[in-house]
């Protein structure tokens, strides 16, 4: 796996620091602090009284959470190597390099940053000072471009598991502990690339919604374009979750019933065999452990998921979900008693 090294622009940065976490901190907590300090800068104290500051905080947090998701994508990397053939491993590195390529990955920052400005001008102008305009919209373009990249990497990751999971039914086992085939590696990055994208989510809600808190002054489509800026991190949280996985299901759904068919094959040979009068015995014996086995194994097959999570992560997913809702609709209160007042 050397020569397939999973390397964007935004990890090389970091390579010269030591350790692995010091300079993913570092690039993360430079990139709020340059908004920041260039903010305070143009308005002074202001920035801590109208919630600028927490968009620095923003930008810092989803940059850790693009460094955390694409730690985690490398951890599976091996995994799903080592579940194909030699030769299949370029399978879904092919179409992982192609697409989450640096170009393709600073495009789609430059586009959600642009495209997030263009919330913002609509959602109304903060500041009328020309170097304060100028620093919050710069805020505005680096939180976009971060949430841009790691919306991007789910359209990627989406699309290399799939084409894995072309490849993968030979690997599948109804046996193994995990009780997803073999497959529950692949539900936990899942979890964690759909958590860390809730937990930005929630962030962005909260900053709009303490940013332009007087929803009375606005027409009925900002308010919609509020609302869909808002809910759009949550919709891609299910994406992130669901969307890479259901090819998956399908594969373990597949090899599920060609293995009941098989077993059941197997155990109607043994009951005709047990039906035999000349069987002595010795052979009925032998057949009747046969039997007994392949019910057990039976067991197994029917308690094997056919989607990659299990309990735990399920548990963790929900806990993630529930903190996050929790969080904006705790922000989003005040502005829906202004809205119905």
């Amino acid at each position: 796996m050397d020569d397939q090294k999973f390397l964007p622009f935004y990890e090389r940065l970091t390579i010269r620091f030591p350790g692995y976490i010091v300079g993913k901190v570092f690039v993360s907590t430079l990139l709020g602090l340059v908004f920041l300090v260039a903010h305070y800068v143009s308005i002074g104290n202001k920035v801590f009284k109208d919630w600028s500051w927490f968009l620095s905080v923003l930008i810092c947090t989803a940059m850790l959470c693009l460094y955390y998701a694409t730690h985690t994508l490398r951890t599976i990397l091996p995994e799903m190597n080592m579940r194909l053939r030699p030769d299949d491993d370029e399978v879904y590195m092919t179409p992982l390099k192609r697409i989450l390529s640096d170009r393709n990955f600073i495009i789609a920052g430059f586009f959600f940053g642009l495209l997030n400005c263009g919330f913002g001008y609509c959602f109304g102008l903060l500041y009328t000072k020309p170097l304060a305009l100028v620093t919050i919209f710069s805020g505005y373009l680096l939180a976009g471009f971060v949430c841009g990249m790691a919306v991007f990497g789910i359209y990627g990751v989406s699309v290399s598991v799939s084409a894995f999971s072309r490849k993968a039914k030979r690997s599948f086992d109804f046996t193994s502990p995990d009780r997803c085939g073999g497959t529950l590696f692949l539900g936990e990055a899942l979890v964690v690339f759909s958590s860390v994208t809730l937990i930005v989510g929630v962030m962005i809600s909260v900053y709009i919604l303490k940013a332009w808190p007087e929803p009375k002054s606005d027409p009925w489509w900002i308010t919609s374009l509020k609302c869909f800026w808002i809910a759009f991190p949550y919709v891609m949280s299910l994406v992130a979750l669901i969307a890479p996985a259901v090819l998956i299901n399908k594969a373990l759904r597949e090899y599920k019933i060609e293995q009941e068919v098989l077993l059941q094959d197997h155990l109607t040979k043994i009951r005709k065999r047990l039906e035999d009068s000349q069987l002595d015995a010795t052979g009925r014996k032998e057949l009747r452990e046969d039997y007994e086995f392949q019910q057990s194994i039976r067991k197994h097959l029917h308690m094997m998921r056919t989607w990659p999570y299990g309990l735990s992560a399920n548990l963790k997913y929900l806990l993630v979900f529930a903190a996050n809702l929790s969080a904006s609709v705790v922000s989003a209160l005040p502005y829906i008693n202004k809205v119905f007042a």
